[in-house]
C-alpha cells in the first residue's frame, strides 16, 4: 500500500488549528524525515555552541550514513510516499490469514518515522542529529473495499532514554462490511440452490414423483454453470481455493454432481 506523509504545525493548541508545514501561517522549517531508523541518545560532537532547545535534540538517528527518505517543512506541498508491506496479522488463526481467509482476512503493516532539524545538524556538524518529536499521525484516505485503522505509537513521551524519538505507526486492514455481507449472501444462496437440487432429485429420482429426470438433470447443469458466476461477483475475490470456496463453492459443486449423478443412473435403469 502507497502511503502519504506531509507534516503539519499547530499553532493553537487550544482550537486544534492546523497548518501545513511551510505555510504562511506556519514556521518554515527543514526537517529530515528518515523510515525504519532508530533514534539514539547523545550528539555525536557534544561540544557545539548550538543550544539544546529541548531533550529530543539530545537524540540522533542510530545509523549516521542514513539517507532521509525527504525533506518537510519548507513548502505547504512538500510530501513524500512510501510502500508498506502487508503480512498476516495472526499466523495461527485461520480465518484471518491473507487471501486464504477471505473476507475475514486480516492484513498489518507498519512503519517507523524519525524527524531531524536539517539546518541545525548541518550547522552542528552532526550528521542525522538533533531529532524532533512527532506528536502523532492523522490518517486520511480509503480504498475501495477496504476498512483501514492505524495505531501510533510515539516512543518520545516515554520517559525512558533508551526508549528513543521515534514514531511508529501499525495500519491493520480489513474488509469492509459490504464485502462480508456479500460474501455471506453468496454463500447462502449457493447452499439454498444446493439444498432445492437435493430435493428435486428426492422427489424425481427416488419418490419417482413431481419431476421428470430429465427436468432435474437440467437444474443441476444450470446449478453447476451457475456457481462460478456466483462467485465472480464477489468483489476483490482470491484465486480459488480460499476459506468461502472450502465452505462454500466445493461442497455445493460436489453435492450438486452427485445428484445429476444420481439423477442419470436412475434414468438409465
Amino acid at each position: 500500500m502507497k502511503v502519504s506523509w506531509s507534516l503539519i504545525d499547530s499553532t493553537n493548541t487550544e482550537n486544534s488549528t492546523f497548518y501545513s508545514a511551510g505555510d504562511k501561517f506556519s514556521v518554515v522549517r527543514q526537517w529530515n524525515l528518515y523510515r525504519d531508523a532508530k533514534a539514539i541518545p547523545g550528539l555525536r560532537t557534544p561540544n557545539t555552541d548550538i543550544p539544546v532547545i529541548n531533550l529530543y535534540d539530545l537524540y540522533c538517528v542510530d545509523d549516521p550514513t542514513l539517507a532521509p527518505i525527504a525533506t518537510l517543512g519548507q513548502h505547504k506541498f512538500d510530501s513524500v510516499i512510501t510502500e508498506i508491506e502487508f503480512t498476516c496479522s495472526k499466523e495461527n488463526d485461520a480465518f484471518s490469514q491473507p487471501l486464504f481467509g477471505y473476507p475475514l482476512d486480516v492484513w498489518t503493516g507498519s512503519i517507523v518515522l524519525v524527524l531531524t532539524d536539517r539546518i541545525t545538524a548541518e550547522q552542528a556538524h552532526s550528521s542525522n542529529c538533533f531529532v524532533l518529536g512527532i506528536r502523532g499521525a492523522f490518517i486520511r484516505g480509503s480504498i475501495l473495499n477496504w476498512y483501514i485503522s492505524s495505531i501510533v505509537i510515539n516512543t518520545c513521551e516515554d520517559p525512558d532514554p533508551d526508549a528513543g524519538c521515534e514514531i511508529h505507526v501499525k495500519f491493520v486492514v480489513r474488509r469492509s462490511y459490504i464485502v462480508k455481507a456479500i460474501a455471506l449472501i453468496v454463500v447462502f444462496i449457493g447452499w439454498a440452490t444446493t439444498i432445492v437440487v437435493l430435493i428435486l432429485t428426492y422427489k424425481a429420482a427416488i419418490l419417482q414423483k413431481s419431476h421428470a429426470p430429465t427436468d432435474v438433470l437440467a437444474v443441476c447443469l444450470a446449478s453447476l454453470l451457475a456457481l462460478p458466476s456466483l462467485r465472480a461477483i464477489l468483489p476483490g475475490v482470491p484465486s480459488f481455493g480460499a476459506i468461502i470456496d472450502l465452505i462454500g463453492i466445493i461442497p455445493n459443486v460436489i453435492v450438486i454432481l452427485s445428484c445429476a449423478i444420481f439423477t442419470v443412473t436412475k434414468a438409465l435403469h
